[in-house]
């Protein structure tokens, strides 16, 4: 694999091939989202730095330092990443798998690379690795992956080249889930990648359970018949689906503004291709139709999504939020 064979993050790639030809320095800081690629960019930029015959683009892919990289046996490459269940990593491992390695030289490519999870560094983890990162040995290399910079004592930031990678567009992740499951239809694919934010190990993690598809599902039929609904199933059984997923509050309101979204767009063009409810279109017209939906009214029913995230979040009463948000949303989408 080569940086071209990465999805996006083109910035990135150019700002990390230029020191694969040339001088590369001996800190780099890869910053993004959880989940975005940092450790597989950052993998494949060691990759690079180790590789043979390097190029703008990484490594060669047939040397042997290319080799032993792929197979994850390369004496010259170290990761120190949080364990699982672990909040930080210890300082003893920073000592012992980082610190009292870097001054053993490269044993068959030119300089030694150190992948490190930043995440799993507390204060006293990363004032042990400062002294290295101040006084680097010639040979040694360190990429530090973290997801908020302001995690890192200041120190530590100014002392690497710090690369920050950006959510995908909607259309590569997309393209990235569909190569990966031929199988999974187009719809529910584009429902992953407009979900997760551009953000592909989010997309990825959420396939991994039929939660999102099961709740659009679910928020789509609510919606479409919220004008005939009565009061008395409203607060009952539909409350009772939000309070049984209260964990997700967040999510299915995220997912509701994506709803409002759909029908805003088919009232602007019903032959859009930026549609994720495709099998649902006719029914969103008719209902729309039918109650006289327009787009102020469709802003109305976000304006009541907005209230409620606001009240959840400030800690309200959960039943009354949720009961004055469906009471709302009924009222908006009804004629008249």
């Amino acid at each position: 694999m080569a940086f071209s064979e990465l999805i996006g993050q083109s910035y990135a790639k150019e700002r990390l091939g230029v020191p694969l030809v040339g001088e590369p320095g001996h800190a780099f800081l890869l910053s993004g989202p959880s989940g975005i690629g940092k450790k597989t960019l950052g993998r494949e930029f060691a990759k690079g730095l180790l590789c043979s015959h390097p190029t703008k683009e990484g490594g060669c892919g047939t040397c042997s330092n290319c080799i032993y990289m792929r197979e994850k046996t390369h004496p010259d490459y170290r990761e120190l990443l949080l364990p699982a269940g672990e909040k930080n990593i210890k300082v003893a491992d920073v000592r012992s798998r980082i610190l009292s390695d870097v001054g053993i030289l490269s044993q068959i490519a030119e300089r030694k690379v150190y992948l490190i999870d930043a995440d799993g560094l507390a204060e006293e983890g990363q004032n042990a690795l400062l002294k290295t990162l101040e006084e680097p040995p010639k040979h040694v290399v360190f990429i530090l992956t973290v997801s908020d910079e302001s995690k890192l004592l200041p120190t530590i930031l100014s002392r690497t080249v710090s690369v920050r990678l950006v959510p995908n567009t909607e259309e590569e992740v997309k393209k990235h889930l569909l190569t990966k499951n031929p199988d999974m239809l187009e719809e529910e694919a584009s429902l992953y990648a407009r979900f997760s934010g551009g953000i592909i190990g989010y997309a990825e993690k959420l396939m991994e359970t039929t939660w999102l598809t099961d709740a659009w599902d679910t928020l789509m039929d609510m919606i479409l018949q919220l004008p005939t609904i009565s009061r008395a199933e409203l607060l009952s059984t539909r409350y009772n689906y939000f309070y049984e997923e209260s964990d997700h509050f967040p999510e299915l309101l995220a997912l509701m503004n994506m709803i409002f979204d759909e029908m805003a767009v088919l009232l602007a063009d019903p032959t859009s291709e930026n549609l994720h409810g495709e099998t649902k279109k006719d029914k969103m017209i008719s209902m729309m139709k039918r109650n006289k939906m327009t787009v102020g009214k469709i802003g109305k029913c976000s304006m009541v999504l907005t209230t409620a995230a606001k009240a959840h979040k400030a800690n309200g009463n959960f039943e009354i939020l949720v009961c004055r948000m469906l009471l709302a949303l009924k009222k908006e989408s009804m004629n008249g």
